[in-house]
Formats: structure tokens, sequence, C-alpha cells
């Protein structure tokens, strides 16, 4: 069992070392994309943000490696609150980094709720602390 544990860490580095340029220029991380897979969940699949009082909310669950949902739909122009809640393994995700909007924060046994307003359509990129996973908000 230590052996075979051994072997699918080492495989699960070596597909982070030499991760293919399409997931490099994509945005995603080949573990993410594993791990979403090997659970059943979709990582494209974008939930759209409820709209509450004018504001734009969602709520995040980072646990064994992935955030759920990953991908959030919201509008432009209306503001957004994200909150980030640990489960029961969130390893590394725990910290959650916005480049783009040069947001970093720790997520504890409190959720953390990271607010913004977009401004144009596109989208917004998050990671965990070491860019091992990922999730995006889509901007309609």
């Amino acid at each position: 069992m230590k052996t075979q544990t051994l072997i699918l860490g080492a495989l699960a580095l070596a597909a982070a070392v030499f991760a293919s340029p399409l997931q490099k220029e994509s945005g995603q991380s080949c573990c993410g994309s594993m791990m979403a897979m090997q659970s059943g969940h979709d990582m494209d699949k974008p939930a759209a943000a409820k709209l509450v009082k004018g504001v734009q909310k969602a709520t995040i669950t980072i646990d064994n490696g992935m955030y759920i949902p990953a991908t959030i739909s919201v509008l432009k122009g209306k503001p957004v609150e994200l909150t980030f809640k640990a489960g029961k393994n969130p390893g590394c995700g725990s910290t959650v980094v916005f480049k783009s909007l040069k947001i970093s924060k720790e997520v504890g046994s409190k959720p953390v709720v990271i607010k913004f307003t977009p401004k144009e359509a596109g989208t917004i990129a998050f990671t965990c602390g070491m860019g091992m996973f990922d999730g995006k908000v889509v901007v309609k």
C-alpha cells in the first residue's frame, strides 16, 4: 500500500512538472484537473452567482485538492462576494490567490469573503497558494 501511494505521488509530481503547454496556456493546473476527473466533478461547468440585494454571491468549498464549484459565472459591473470555506481536507487550497486582483487570503476554520466588482467581461482566475489547483470567475 505504501509503495502504491509513493508511486501515485511520484506520478502526480511528474505530471505537475511536465504539464503540457496547452494546460499552462489555458490556466488549468494538471493536479486540479486530475483530481476533479477522479471525483466526477466538472471543473468547467459554471455555477451562477445568486443576486442578493444587488450583490452577486457564491460559496466555494475547498476540499480534496479542488474548489467546489471551480467555475462561477457573474455579470460585469455588479459587486461580487465569493465566500470560501474549508472542507475536511483543504490542503494548500486554504490559501486563495487572485493574482489579477492582487488578493491573497487564508481560509481557516471561519469562511473568508472576497469582494470585487468586475469592470469587463472575461475570466478572473484564482489558485491555491502553491498553484496546484485552480478555479475561475467567468464575467459576462
